[in-house]
């Protein structure tokens, strides 16, 4: 089975983190359904990360999810905040890489079979958005059966272009690119069904 920081690009900071963590419950959930709402600020940051996920106990125990994030562009890691149906257990963070690894702790531990829809918010602060390359990307050491990856533009500075692309594991070039059409409030979504091992996200350009 694929380790947790098999598809991160600094693996080795990754690996560190998550070893100050408990990750054992990881392999014992099932991945249903996961939505990322990013917005986007006027100036072109990431303000926040909204997670909605539904997961599913193939085992007896899980009482947690690992949480990994990394930004490259932000001097800040954002904060945790508006959870539903978990807390926040021990964070790990290494601020010269900006990489972050938390445990979100289930109210319980899960019975085979039973399932937990868990919500959490990354927030960051007013003044330190990260530009993100222009991109948010999802990965997936395990197949989700769906994801769906949201992306909200402030309506006073809208992209030019938007595209949905997939890395599957193993492959070294994007694949599957498909162009997307901005909504009527200034959003595109794009949906993966029965995806990975691998990575999936949407890109934009901005006006030249």
């Amino acid at each position: 089975m694929m380790p947790i920081d098999a598809l991160w690009a600094r693996r080795e900071r990754v690996a560190d983190l998550l070893t100050k963590v408990d990750t054992t419950s990881d392999v014992k959930l099932g991945r249903i359904s996961q939505h990322d709402r990013i917005e986007i600020a006027a100036d072109g940051g990431q303000k926040s990360i909204w997670v909605r996920q539904i997961l599913r106990a193939e085992q007896d125990g899980p009482d947690r999810w690992a949480l990994v994030f990394e930004t490259e562009d932000s001097d800040v890691l954002p904060e945790v905040a508006n959870l539903r149906n978990c807390h926040l257990g021990r964070v790990a963070e290494d601020t010269d890489a900006n990489i972050m690894v938390a445990e979100m702790m289930f109210d319980r531990p899960l019975a085979r079979g039973e399932t937990i829809i868990m919500e959490y918010e990354l927030v960051f602060p007013e003044g330190h958005y990260p530009a993100g390359n222009n991109s948010f990307a999802r990965k997936f050491r395990l197949p989700v059966r769906e994801y769906v990856i949201e992306v909200r533009f402030d309506q006073s500075n809208l992209p030019a272009r938007c595209q949905q692309y997939s890395l599957p594991a193993g492959d070294e070039t994007p694949s599957r690119r498909r162009n997307l059409t901005l909504d009527n409030a200034g959003g595109v979504h794009a949906v993966a069904l029965g995806f990975g091992p691998g990575v999936f996200g949407v890109r934009w350009e901005w006006p030249k």
